[in-house]
Formats: C-alpha cells, structure tokens, sequence
C-alpha cells in the first residue's frame, strides 16, 4: 500500500483519545478562540526564533483560510514532536528557566478554531518532520525529507464563508496585539485575500505609551523591567509579560493610579491561562513595581511638572496638574509657574508659598507690583486646575484682581494741582479734610471706585476692605487717593474751571463713603458759586 513516508515507513494514525472529555476540557479553557496566536508564538521565542511571520490567506473559490505561523527557531525532533507535542500535560519546559509553557497543553490550542487539519512541518539537525493533526484528534506524521534551515511553520485550514472573513482578520490581528504586542522577538503579519496584501509590524517596545511621563527601571540583571507611567486617558492598568508575551492584565487590580507593566522571565501562566501564576516570582515582581510607582515615577513627575512650570505653564502643565490631584501621587514637590518673575525665579513650591496664595489668568500693573513687593502670582491659564492643585495641598486660593488693588501715583500737572487743593479745601470746609488728596490710578478689585483711603502716601497695594476704609475718620484719618482712571475725575481733570469741578468730585466722594446728604451738597454748591464770585 502507498505511505507518505519518504523512507517507507509505515504511516502512523492514532485512535481518537478514549477520554475526549479531558481533551475537551482543555481545548476549551481556551476561551478566546484566537489565542492559538499567543500558544504558537510562545513556542516560536521559546524555540529560539530571532522572529515570527504569520499569514493569514484566504481562498474565496475553497470558502476556506489558511494560517499559517512560521519560525526560524530550532525545530522539533520526532521525539519531541511524539512525547511533547502531541502529549497533554508533558513538556520539558517544566524544568526549563526562562520558558513561558511550563505546561504541554497551549498546542491544543490550534484545535480551538476548529480546523479540518493542522499542519506542522518542523525541521532540525537537516531533517524535516510533517504532523497532520485533525479535528478528531487522529493525527499522521511522517519524515518529510531532508532540510537546510531549522524551523517551524504550523498551518491551519479552517473552513469559513466569505462574509465572515473580514471578522476573522480584525480578530486575528486584535488577538496577536493583545496578547503579543511587546513580544521579545519581530512579530510580522501578513494578510491576503485575492490580489489584495496588507502587512503589519504587531510587535512594539514594553511601554505604557498613552502618559504625562513614563519611567522604567530593571532589577535583578535586568531580568526584570518595570515600566510606569501616569495615564492620559486610559486609566489605572497592571500587566505581566514574559518574553513580551501577556500573562495577566488588569484595570481594577492595579497600582494606585499608575498605568504598569512588568516584563520578566521568570513569571508563568496558570494552566487556565487566564492568570499569572501567583508564585514568589510574581511577588517580587510585584514589590518590584510598587516601588518603581513609589519612587521613580513620583520623581519622574515632580521633574516634569517643574519643567513643564518652568516653561510657562499651558495644557501640557494643566493636564499633568489635574493627574496628579485625580491619582494623589504623593511627588513630595509641586511646581507651580509664577505671572512675575521673582528674584529671577519664574517658578515657585508650595514650600515658598506665602498664607494666602493669588492667582492670575495675565500679567497686569497689579501682578508687577506684587512681584516687586516679593509677593508671588501664580499663573492660572487653567483657574479650576490651579486652585484644585492648590487647595489639595491644604492652601487657599484668590484671585487676585478680585481681592486687591494696585495704587500707583500720578505725576499732577499745575490744573491737577489746583484741582486737587480746591477739593481739600471743600472736603475741609463741609466736613473734614483726609490727611492728604493724591492723584492715583487704580489697578484691580476696586478700580471702579473714584476714590480710596490710603494708610501713607507711599501705599502700593490695598485688599478689598483697606480700599473702602473712611478717610475723614477723626481717629485715623487717610490719605485720599483720587482714581485718574474714573470717568468723573477724567472729565474733572479736562475741565477749565478746577473749582466747579472740585465741588463736583466733592459731591462724588462723600457719596461714596455715605456721607453726603441735602446740607452737605448745599454747603459744597455754596462754597463753589462763592469762589467762583457768583454769591
């Protein structure tokens, strides 16, 4: 009878197991019915492979795909491929340090897609081997002749109708970048349908990608690699890699707040391959990580938010800022950006922070004379974010426009002059005189006012109740500081005639302080239709 072995040995066929329950069982821990990927391409790195091509082909006429997964790793022997392989719950990767399938079980997996046969050709030591396994779990092998590379592919042909083939890629290619995306070794896809070829590069470096700042260090000879980062937009994450390979990832089972994935040799799956194995591997790998969270990445993002504050802020700061308040991350330093400079210095801590700490959107007269009194503004291109950061680290906020007023002085021209005695006089006359009437502008919460009390003349900054205080008081009478910048006293200013327009800035101020009632505005009329020779 004719035999497929090329050196006349006799075809072997196996009975299907007598126990299927136990092979079904194991098929279908396989849950996802792609992760035959993640099954092969182990064996491929754990055969030495310096890469992994995968193609996936689809034959329209047939309604049948073709997968096939090659290597250039070191192949199997007849050996292997009769003991190992084809053997449930016997590897020689059980002794093996640095071997991801420490169980002869991930090879089923193939069987998961339910394919009418796999076929594995695998060549070592210059021969060639050929396996057909098929969905009744008979299976043929046989020599298939010598060989000049070692290797091997595995191919599975699986029937599928034409509307569901653009499915079966999109999972493909989901499966392979889910479970193999930092795999060890180049991970090249391939896939075909008619004349069409697309091809994609699945493997990518071990790192967390989507972050405000990301840092990674090694351990234990750089077996193991902890990567850490603070997330952007995807949140929390935990997961173990061997060799690359997804071990076990989590959104809920994590890190405080930090996105880490943790690469080591030593780590294995669980025979239900749903889980790491939680050994003292995975427990030092864990502490591992805790301290990389712990240290590097709240030093990394101290760092970064001092650089990001050094160059002004903006939404790059902002974003790192509302991360930080969100995750709690203790970075010990905070830097925040200040509107002035101050003593050459555009960026303060919260150590240097004064008891009330001011905000500004803009520079403006007012943040420039807090600077020069060594008073610091910190810079809010976001208000909410600042004053969240702020407030988290247990100080109040205010805005500074809103809660002081920047006095500077005015030079008086010689109708100023006059203008400004003629209303002291007049002040003086109906009431009581301020210590003194200056010409000022005003310059934040209450530059709508026409005029402010001002402890000395030499006052540069007032807060809300200091600007409003009566400066007629018998007690502590004040400087009078008359805005330039009013309507009434601009008008009073281009006036030609000083003294009518002193009794109508007189009217101005005692009505602001309450003061001025029907006597008082007779006496002030009176007193300026007299100088002005009418009475």
């Amino acid at each position: 009878m004719s035999t497929p072995y090329r050196d006349g040995e006799q075809r072997e066929v196996t009975d299907a197991p007598t126990d299927r329950g136990i092979v079904g069982d194991v098929i279908a821990q396989f849950a996802d019915l792609y992760a035959f990927y993640r099954e092969l391409i182990q064996n491929s790195i754990d055969a030495g492979s310096p890469d992994v091509h995968i193609e996936i082909q689809y034959d329209d006429a047939e309604q049948r795909v073709r997968v096939s997964v090659r290597d250039r790793g070191q192949g199997m022997s007849r050996e292997t491929i009769e003991n190992q392989l084809l053997v449930l719950f016997r590897s020689t990767k059980e002794k093996e340090r640095g071997k991801i399938g420490k169980f002869g079980v991930g090879f089923a997996s193939v069987l998961s897609p339910n394919p009418e046969v796999v076929v594995v050709s695998s060549a070592r030591d210059g021969k060639r081997l050929t396996l057909h396994l098929y969905r009744d779990l008979t299976y043929e092998l046989f020599d298939a002749g010598r060989a000049t590379q070692a290797g091997t592919t595995v191919e599975l042909e699986i029937l599928l109708g034409s509307g569901n083939i653009i499915e079966f890629e999109k999972a493909s290619e989901a499966a392979l970048r889910r479970w193999c995306r930092h795999a060890s070794v180049p991970i090249h896809l391939v896939i075909r349908r008619g004349e069409r070829k697309r091809e994609e590069r699945i493997d990518t470096p071990l790192a967390i990608g989507d972050s405000h700042v990301e840092v990674r260090r090694t351990f234990d000879n750089a077996e193991l690699t902890v990567v850490a980062g603070l997330p952007t937009k995807t949140g929390p994450y935990l997961g173990f890699f061997n060799h690359g390979l997804m071990l076990y990832e989590s959104t809920s089972d994590v890190i405080g707040k930090a996105a880490v994935k943790v690469q080591d040799s030593r780590l294995g799956h669980t025979i239900s391959r749903d889980d790491v194995r939680r050994d003292g591997h995975y427990r030092h790998a864990l502490a591992s990580a805790r301290k990389v969270v712990a240290e590097d990445l709240c030093a990394a993002a101290s760092a970064r938010m001092r650089e990001l504050a050094e160059a002004g802020g903006g939404d790059a700061y902002n974003d790192l800022l509302d991360a930080l308040v969100e995750t709690k991350l203790n970075v010990g330093t905070w830097y925040f950006p200040l509107v002035e400079p101050i003593g050459g210095k555009r960026v303060i801590t919260q150590a240097e922070f004064p008891k009330r700490v001011y905000t500004s959107t803009v520079s403006t007269p007012l943040t420039q004379a807090l600077a020069e009194s060594a008073t610091p503004v910190l810079l809010a291109t976001n208000h909410s974010t600042i004053v969240s950061a702020v407030e988290a680290l247990g100080f109040d906020t205010k805005i500074v426009y809103k809660e002081l007023t920047a006095v500077a002085a005015v030079e008086p021209s010689s109708h100023d002059i006059a203008l400004v005695k003629s209303l002291r006089d007049m002040l003086d006359a109906v009431h009581r005189a301020p210590t003194d009437v200056v010409l000022v502008t005003l310059t934040g919460a209450r530059e709508d006012l026409i005029a402010v009390a001002l402890p000395e003349t030499t006052t540069r900054m007032l807060d809300r109740d200091e600007a409003v205080k009566n400066p007629f008081s018998m007690f502590s009478r004040r400087v009078l500081g008359l805005s330039a910048n009013h309507p009434h006293v601009k008008a009073a200013r281009e006036g030609d005639d000083p003294v009518l327009a002193a009794a109508h800035l007189a009217r101005a101020v005692l009505l602001q302080h309450g003061l001025l009632d029907a006597e008082r505005s007779r006496a002030v009329l009176e007193l300026a239709l007299a100088r002005m020779g009418i009475l």
